[in-house]
């Protein structure tokens, strides 16, 4: 078995393997498709499984930025795992995720995230599962009634794509969101041109939405201010006699819950997703902290399949910026310790209580565990995006 960058010439049996995997595209996606991969070859994103020249399974790594605790960090999303159906239960699924974990900090990304088909392979190498995405189910009418007073509201176009980042990053950072992505200008542009796409814009916050079948889909809606809100959701209100019903992706704790003068959630559908560390350094460091709080923790960190993210020494926040230090030759013995599971699950913010009983840490003072809980449990992890 080897591990390498997917040759070019086997696009054509990826596709076939995708197929067999996935179930077939819809007519005419296949060009995209292989535009995309070979895109992603390019760029080195994609790493394959080799018996000796055959393709049996391939893996690819999307370019995003995440924000944590409100600050945005490179974080490679994994996603079309494929494994040869004749290939499966051999090990090739757990090879790729190694050759994924080298790949990715080869392309420096401090983290990692995916929506698991099945848990097991992955928490072998060190994902766990951190946070979900949210699809609520909503009475448009409700949306309509909250109006949108003084507020002006203009379509969106892909001019605006800069401001619209702008706008998010933020409130991503007012608010120390953790979770969900911050889309690049050209990415914005691309898809405020998409007819499909209707986007609405104020002076402090913007909606995207668009129609899938018969109803209406909220992919985002940022907003500063209680007025803008009223008045973004309002728009999307406005199509309640067509569109009874409003599906919208939003985090757990979106303001629109407290808005709504009624129970709104008719249904929700949550998709969980798993996150991992591939650079422990760069990804505390690159965090987002409450400003004002001081943590100097000793801690321990164990990870097989990355042995520059095995960490003895101490975990440090001052005034809204994280490090870890190195011991000087000791581990100290009162030291928090956590396998590469455990570290991602506490960056996500999981209360130390759930890591301890889940065994993903051990150790450490109950003092030591509420100034850890202090630095990473804020607002829950979330996504709005499938990818």
């Amino acid at each position: 078995m080897q591990i390498r960058s997917l040759d070019p010439a086997d696009v054509g049996r990826s596709y076939d393997m995708r197929t067999r995997a996935f179930g077939p595209m819809p007519d005419g996606a296949r060009p995209d498709w292989e535009s995309g991969v070979h895109k992603a070859i390019d760029e080195h994103r994609i790493v394959a499984a080799y018996d000796d020249d055959l393709l049996v399974g391939r893996a690819m790594i999307w370019s995003f930025r995440q924000c944590w605790g409100g600050r945005d960090l490179a974080m490679a999303g994994v996603a079309g795992v494929i494994v040869a159906p004749e290939y499966r239960g051999r090990g090739v699924g757990s090879a790729l995720m190694d050759g994924i974990i080298a790949r990715g900090r080869e392309l420096g990304f401090a983290v990692s995230a995916l929506y698991p088909a099945t848990v097991p392979v992955y928490r072998g190498k060190g994902w766990e599962i951190a946070g979900v995405q949210a699809r609520y189910s909503i009475v448009t009418r409700l949306l309509r009634e909250l109006r949108g007073g003084a507020v002006g509201v203009r379509a969106a176009t892909p001019e605006d794509a800069p401001t619209i980042r702008d706008l998010t990053a933020a409130a991503y950072a007012a608010g120390r969101a953790n979770g969900p992505l911050l889309d690049s200008v050209s990415d914005l542009a691309e898809e405020l041109e998409d007819a499909g796409v209707f986007a609405y814009l104020a002076d402090d916050g913007f909606v995207r939405y668009g129609w899938e079948g018969k109803e209406l889909v909220v992919d985002q809606l940022v907003a500063q201010s209680t007025e803008t809100a009223r008045a973004l959701w309002a728009v999307v209100g406005s199509g309640s006699s067509v569109s009874p019903q409003v599906h919208a992706y939003l985090a757990p704790d979106d303001p629109l819950h407290q808005l709504l003068g009624e129970c709104v959630v008719e249904q929700v559908k949550q998709t969980r997703w798993m996150l991992r560390l591939l650079d422990v350094h760069a990804a505390v460091s690159g965090r987002g902290f409450p400003r004002g709080l001081d943590v100097d923790v000793p801690v321990a960190v164990s990870d097989p399949q990355v042995p520059a993210n095995c960490v003895e020494g101490r975990l440090r926040v001052t005034d809204g910026q994280g490090e870890f230090v190195a011991a000087d030759g000791t581990t100290s013995s009162d030291a928090v310790r956590f396998t590469a599971n455990g570290i991602a699950a506490l960056y996500a913010g999981i209360p130390m209580a759930s890591l301890v009983t889940s065994g993903a840490a051990r150790g450490g003072s109950a003092e030591d565990h509420a100034r850890l809980d202090a630095a990473f449990v804020g607002r829950s992890a979330y996504l709005l995006e499938y990818f």
